[in-house]
């Protein structure tokens, strides 16, 4: 029986990093292979100290070029680091090798409007307040206009200034009148914010892989369906910054294709309808074929939960209903739209059971169960719909491991 060739070595096989230890190890085999006396180095031995020293160096050193090889393999760039942070050398590949521009994280802006109910008169200028949540006070605001706040019973006892969040992304986000606390005291002051902040995460690895294969579907002169997808998220080509998700629809015997896209918020304004539609035109549209664009249609989906914990998890209540809110967010952010779909179903869905699943994998080790009830059930969604993540109403119990 004739033998079987091995099989051919996997991407992950060939990009090993040797680590710190590792290469300790081979050092100290070699000495001890040239006859030199290693059983004698103890902790602090100048010779052991010398080969930890050059051990920890190319440690770092593998780290930079296995990171730079991967670089220029998209599934290998697309895997996260070990803290779990998307690997930065995926927005460069994107960039450099398929004409993709991955949007960066931004920073939640809103209005404040403060208020004063005392006899004080402030000149605020821009920089000089900051302000928190009570829900979450770890989210801050710094104002980034200014202007006079003068007494009570006065014209300028209300002062509405712009503010923005501290950190970029949608963990800093804020709903209607949650930004509540002004850090900085000013006697007699309080705020609210009349409209929520919204801010984006650095769009997500998945993402950008898809990007970057729907740009080779850009070359074929046939127009397949990704090449749609890939000019409506491709800034240098439309211009545009707010368009976050696309998808086209080609099942027409016409010539029609319909494409959906949609911004952080939902809808997209008729203005980035437009200049999708005229990208879409100019860059990959055959001759017979009739593209139409259209602002996708949110739909806003409240979830209800309840989860059991371990109560040695050793996070307070408010930590752990922020963690899962923010892991809610990311996951319904991530959603395409039409809903997720199975092959071969009539229609896309939000499933209830990917909610449980983000809910419960925010505390591993610690969660025995969790239970959505709002929805009910799996969300079916048209063509056309995107969802958007409504009021979260967390049940939270804590429970002694026996």
């Amino acid at each position: 029986m004739p033998t079987l060739p091995p099989p051919p070595p996997t991407l992950a096989s060939l990009l090993v990093q040797e680590t710190q230890p590792d290469i300790l190890a081979g050092w100290l085999q070699l000495c001890q292979t040239i006859g030199l006396p290693t059983t004698a180095w103890l902790a602090g031995d100048p010779s052991r100290s010398l080969g930890m020293l050059e051990a920890t160096t190319l440690a770092t050193l593998e780290t930079e070029a296995v990171g730079f090889i991967s670089a220029g393999f998209l599934d290998a760039a697309a895997q996260p680091l070990p803290d779990g942070s998307i690997n930065p050398w995926l927005a460069i590949l994107a960039q450099q090798f398929y004409g993709v521009t991955v949007p960066g994280a931004t920073y939640a802006e809103t209005s404040i409007v403060l208020t004063n109910s005392g006899g004080g008169l402030y000149e605020i200028a821009s920089g000089d307040l900051t302000f928190s949540l009570s829900v979450n006070p770890g989210v801050t605001y710094t104002n980034t206009s200014g202007g006079i706040l003068t007494g009570v019973g006065s014209p300028g006892a209300s002062l509405t200034v712009t503010a923005i969040a501290s950190q970029a992304g949608a963990a800093s986000n804020a709903g209607v009148g949650e930004i509540d606390t002004l850090v900085t005291a000013l006697l007699g002051v309080t705020c609210t914010n009349p409209a929520a902040a919204t801010g984006q995460n650095q769009q997500d690895a998945a993402t950008t892989v898809q990007q970057c294969r729907n740009q080779q579907s850009a070359f074929s002169p046939n127009g397949p369906a990704g090449a749609y997808s890939f000019v409506a998220l491709n800034q240098s080509l439309t211009g545009l910054v707010d368009v976050v998700k696309a998808r086209e629809y080609d099942d027409s015997e016409t010539g029609d294709v319909i494409l959906y896209i949609a911004s952080a918020s939902g809808a997209a304004s008729s203005s980035d309808v437009a200049a999708v539609q005229a990208a879409a035109l100019k860059t990959v549209t055959p001759l017979c074929i009739t593209p139409t664009v259209y602002s996708a249609v949110p739909v806003t989906q409240a979830v209800s939960y309840v989860l059991w914990l371990y109560s040695d998890v050793g996070q307070t209540l408010a930590t752990i209903t922020q963690q899962i809110q923010t892991a809610l967010q990311n996951m319904f952010a991530a959603r395409p739209i039409g809903g997720d779909l199975i092959p071969g179903a009539s229609a896309g869905a939000l499933y209830q059971s990917l909610i449980e699943a983000t809910i419960a994998n925010a505390y591993p080790g610690y969660t025995f169960r969790c239970q959505v009830t709002t929805p009910a059930s799996d969300v079916l969604l048209t063509a056309g719909q995107v969802v958007q993540l409504g009021t979260v109403t967390p049940t939270v119990n804590f429970v002694p491991r026996t």
